[in-house]
């Protein structure tokens, strides 16, 4: 790879602007690209952009491994998956499942008995949310609701069972729960509930289900960033050549370790306040105009 870098370092490259850690980016070849999924790959569709992609495979071609981070399950991607660009390792459950490219599993977190019980108790106590406690190989929801469905569609696959509690899971492990709020006051009390559990909490948003929030919640240890910390290892890149993509509150744990961190225009302000560059918004074109741009470093 080339040591010549296409900005000097505190200085935002051509087609993005700076955001609120600018002064203290120091620009490194990347080897390992974390991309989030809603609002910065794909919006309303279910795969992103031929631009999007091939920028993707350029980047793989010139030697630099793509992969999600994204809070939905591996089933909830699949989509994207099968277009065989994205080359991993991949970050799933909003950072508690890692794998390879070839699906081997890397690496799992999981919440305990006692979490997940305490995560349906707090969701049989309202009418405003849903609680989803999800396993290996798909998810189970403490209810039917129709206000669930969009959810539902924006993963492409249902709940393979009702959960009442941490004994329905027959000894398989949470590896995520998550909270689909359907009003703003649900969410707020979801939050509560579960910071007072001592759990991972990542807030999250979809493009695609504007009516609906959702608060990932996993082991207290990790989060996004620990597990795309575990994907770039695996990928052969330490801090400093990993690249990640976000928009989301639930990005900022990745952003936090990045060293280069993108945050998609329009993201929240703390978002943008920890990333390093402001891409255009997703309708401009955004997550192929830094996908390029980290093309351009590792090939100009």
């Amino acid at each position: 790879m080339p040591d010549h870098l296409p900005t000097l370092p505190g200085t935002a490259p051509d087609g993005l602007r700076g955001a609120g850690r600018l002064a203290t980016w120091a620009p490194s070849v990347p080897r390992y690209v974390a991309c989030d999924v809603d609002g910065t790959l794909v919006s309303r569709s279910q795969v992103p952009t031929r631009r999007i992609l091939d920028a993707v495979r350029r980047l793989t071609e010139a030697g630099v491994q793509v992969g999600l981070a994204t809070g939905r399950m591996q089933q909830g991607v699949a989509e994207i998956l099968a277009l065989d660009v994205f080359t991993g390792p991949h970050v799933f459950n909003n950072g508690s499942l890692v794998v390879s490219g070839t699906g081997e599993v890397l690496r799992t977190w999981s919440l305990s008995p006692d979490e997940v019980d305490g995560l349906l108790a707090f969701g049989r106590s309202r009418r405003d949310v849903s609680v989803e406690v999800y396993v290996a190989d798909g998810y189970l929801t403490d209810r039917e609701d129709a206000r669930s469905q969009a959810h539902v569609d924006l993963l492409g696959v249902g709940p393979s069972a009702r959960i009442t509690s941490a004994a329905d899971l027959d000894g398989r492990a949470a590896i995520k729960a998550v909270v689909v709020a359907f009003e703003t006051e649900g969410f707020a009390a979801a939050f509560a509930a579960a910071t007072e559990l001592g759990v991972g909490l990542g807030p999250a948003s979809s493009p695609a289900t504007p009516q609906l929030r959702f608060l990932n919640v996993t082991h207290r240890d990790t989060d996004k960033g620990q597990g795309v910390l575990a994907a770039a290892l695996a990928a052969g890149a330490d801090a400093s050549s990993l690249a990640v993509l976000g928009d989301e509150t639930n990005d900022l744990p990745m952003l936090a370790i990045a060293g280069t961190a993108i945050a998609m225009g329009g993201s929240p302000a703390e978002v943008l306040e920890l990333a390093h560059l402001e891409a255009p918004s997703f309708a401009e074109n955004g997550a192929a105009a830094a996908l390029e741009m980290l093309l351009a470093m590792v090939t100009d």
